[in-house]
């Protein structure tokens, strides 16, 4: 009985979150084939192209990048599908377009969630877009100095489809993704489900607990922190905002938190996504983990040796305790 009611809630659950993303996914779609239609990807694309050839991309992942920081990762889903006909992929570009997009996405909830915590808004923008591009470009020159994963990525669960397919065509493969991707919610969800009642998500908690307390996040905010690292911003930095509101949490340790969290969230699910859509592992796991602990381990030097009235005045205001939103 307990199996048939685990696999009641997660269909439940998955039919929920897969329709709130299916009203996401087919708008985003069918633009993308209408402006492949007009012709109107190569123009908007333009505007894209010098950051692309920062982290070695073509131009045309610009679209994908920004259509997911501004909607989310999904959006950036089926933008991705939109243009990947017309412009393959190697693993590593994958990869990099990978880390983009999970280190800025969904940017205009994400970001509000941030400041409603307390931490600049400003700051934590430009602290998400750089960090994205910075890493993005230091993958870029691994991977090309290395010369590996430079073989063409293969979505094996993505319809090919041409470039120049009619609407027919287009909708049948279309209907194909989108059923497909609605497995890869139920296995995600179930993934989480299980990393919960196993003790695995607790697990990582406590093993990288340590590394955020180094890093001068206090003990207090370190278990809020994790929560948004490893399921989700909007997770913990609900916690966070609860707390910074109650006054409970130093407010250093608040922005750093909410900072670490910005740049390196959702490890879990995002990450195992972003690897269905052809990102290799070392480069949207553990690359970038570790290049979130570096950036925050100088973030944190610099933040706690900043006078009260410049942190105050640049990078924090406390909440509002327990106002009516």
């Amino acid at each position: 009985m307990p199996v048939v009611l685990f696999l009641h809630r997660l269909l439940r659950d998955s039919a929920s979150l897969y329709w709130e993303l299916v009203k996401i996914m087919v708008p985003v779609m069918v633009a993308v084939k209408v402006a492949v239609d007009l012709g109107v990807i190569e123009v908007l694309t333009r505007a894209f192209g010098p950051l692309m050839s920062l982290v070695g991309l073509p131009q045309e992942m610009g679209l994908v990048w920004a259509t997911a920081a501004l909607v989310n990762i999904y959006g950036g889903a089926a933008a991705l599908i939109g243009v990947l006909p017309e412009t393959p992929l190697t693993v590593a570009q994958m990869t990099i377009l990978g880390s983009l997009i999970l280190g800025a996405h969904s940017m205009p909830v994400e970001q509000r969630v941030c400041q409603k915590a307390g931490a600049g808004l400003v700051f934590t923008t430009l602290l998400r877009l750089s960090a994205a591009l910075v890493y993005g470009a230091i993958l870029n020159a691994v991977y090309s100095g290395l010369d590996v994963l430079q073989q063409p990525v293969s979505i094996a669960w993505l319809p090919s489809t041409p470039a120049d397919a009619g609407w027919g065509e287009w909708t049948v493969n279309s209907m194909i993704t989108l059923a497909t991707v609605f497995g890869i919610i139920v296995v995600l969800l179930a993934i989480l489900r299980l990393f919960d009642a196993t003790g695995i998500t607790a697990w990582l908690t406590r093993i990288l607990a340590p590394v955020l307390r180094a890093m001068g996040i206090g003990p207090q905010a370190t278990p809020l922190a994790m929560v948004g690292v490893l399921l989700g911003l909007s997770y913990g930095g609900g916690l966070i905002i609860r707390e910074a509101r109650a006054g409970t949490l130093p407010p250093r340790d608040v922005f750093l938190a909410v900072c670490f969290m910005a740049i390196c969230h959702s490890m879990i699910e995002d990450t195992l996504f972003i690897m269905a859509l052809g990102g290799h592992w070392s480069g949207i796991l553990v690359g970038r983990l570790v290049f979130s602990l570096i950036v925050m381990a100088v973030l944190a030097r610099i933040v706690h040796a900043l006078p009260d009235r410049v942190f105050e005045r640049w990078l924090y205001r406390s909440p509002a305790p327990q106002a009516a939103e």
